[in-house]
């Protein structure tokens, strides 16, 4: 115990100290001139300029879209909840040298080949894609590995224990799943690949056609592994890239008049557990899944075998959800953790 406080004032002092010296050291920007540490985490430091790096995209989108006049409090708020993040991420890392986690090359290697086969460019492409976000080549491959080793404890921790029993599933059908189905309309899953971009407008025609060809080459190759009878939730967690993904695809209840354009059609063709075809969308391809239907009082529902893994999987992830979040905060009340943002 007294070892641990030691330990604990020994990372504090040296936290001091290192704000000193960046405050006294002549430095060649003004950005890093400004750079201090905003958190202590057990005995690691976590920098300003982490924190802006590490959440440079979404920082920047607060920014642009902020109220002028509350832009200081939006942006104070955006930090906390990316500086939240990291404390995470850093804890879990952590526990994960404490558990001696191991990540050979060869592992890191095949993920990393799969993240460049997941966004269909070649690694030529990828390279200049970072350099227009200001991140190197280095600082992504520790990022990743980082991650990986993350991901490597949480199943062994979390993952790994969670169990999903038939009983638990049929109980899961008739009351949430059933309790969707009831609101009519059509209950849908969702998959997305953008083509647009936030710089679409400096891509070349070419470059846009490329874009746009990798984009749907992706919609085509996993709505055949759903074909081919993938789970459909999981692979929507994996590689679509629509704000339904964190959802396993689920879309929810739509009436037919809420139904958009391109899409109305398609799914009135649809019966109940059928996928659509691929649609071309304003900004990408999309495809969905029907899981229920109504038609005036008559309410046509996938069965439990017909949705039964979709349904799993989303299971799963709630309890896993919720099995994550209290681990997490077993990890935090038994850490030193100071923030100073």
């Amino acid at each position: 115990m007294i070892l641990n406080i030691f330990c604990r004032i020994s990372t504090i002092v040296a936290a001091s100290f290192l704000c000193v010296i960046m405050l006294l050291t002549p430095l060649k920007s003004h950005a890093k001139m400004l750079d201090r540490i905003v958190a202590v985490v057990n005995d690691d430091i976590i920098t300003l300029s982490e924190l802006e790096e590490s959440g440079k995209e979404y920082l920047s989108r607060v920014q642009k879209q902020a109220p002028a006049d509350k832009l200081d409090d939006f942006m104070q708020q955006a930090r906390e909840r990316v500086l939240t993040k990291l404390i995470t991420q850093r804890l879990i890392s952590q526990q994960a040298t404490l558990a001696n986690i191991q990540l050979t090359d060869e592992e890191f290697d095949h993920h990393y080949k799969q993240n460049l086969a997941k966004m269909g460019i070649t690694h030529e492409e990828f390279l200049r894609k970072l350099k227009e976000t200001g991140l190197s080549e280095e600082r992504y491959k520790t990022d990743l590995r980082n991650k990986l080793l993350r991901d490597k404890l949480i199943l062994y921790e979390v993952r790994s224990k969670i169990v999903v029993t038939d009983e638990m599933l049929e109980e899961y059908y008739k009351t949430e799943y059933a309790e969707e189905v009831d609101e009519g309309g059509f209950y849908l899953l969702q998959m997305g690949f953008t083509w647009k971009t936030d710089k679409e407008s400096e891509q070349t025609p070419e470059q846009l056609k490329a874009a746009k060809a990798r984009a749907k080459k992706r919609a085509e190759e996993i709505r055949q592994q759903v074909i081919d009878g993938a789970d459909f939730s999981r692979l929507a967690r994996q590689n679509s890239d629509l704000p339904s993904a964190e959802d396993g695809g689920d879309l929810g209840v739509f009436q037919k008049d809420e139904l958009a354009p391109y899409m109305r059609d398609a799914i009135l063709a649809l019966d109940v557990g059928d996928i659509s075809p691929i649609l071309e969308t304003p900004n990408g391809y999309q495809f969905f899944k029907l899981l229920s239907r109504q038609d005036g009082d008559d309410t046509e529902q996938a069965s439990i075998e017909a949705v039964e893994s979709d349904l799993r999987a989303k299971l799963m992830e709630k309890k896993f959800e919720e099995a994550y979040t209290e681990w997490v905060e077993k990890i935090k009340k038994g850490s030193y953790i100071k923030k100073m943002l």
